[in-house]
């Protein structure tokens, strides 16, 4: 009996419009830090992908001594269980 309430009340819900359409630009932005961080360690972040052929968890900029950048990446091993890669990569100029 609850199932079919709560199949009625999601129907219901989505067929009803927003008050206020949200722009795109609003929805899909990414954080300035993120941007700015990603915008630095652009090649960092290529390289780690073409070396460990995995996808990108993180990425965050940081300095010890000279700029770099910590890239963390998701690889997936041959029996199927993924394994977290954290490299240290120099930041390009």
């Amino acid at each position: 009996m609850t199932s079919y309430i709560v199949t009625a009340l999601l129907a219901a819900s989505l067929m009803v419009q927003p008050s206020e359409p949200v722009p795109d630009a609003e929805i899909y932005a990414p954080p300035t830090e993120m941007a700015q961080a990603r915008g630095a360690c652009d090649r960092a972040v290529e390289e780690a992908i073409a070396m460990t052929g995995g996808e990108l968890l993180s990425v965050q900029p940081a300095r010890s001594g000279k700029p770099i950048c910590r890239v963390t990446v998701l690889v997936v091993k041959q029996n199927g269980r993924p394994k977290k890669i954290k490299l240290r990569i120099p930041m390009d100029f």
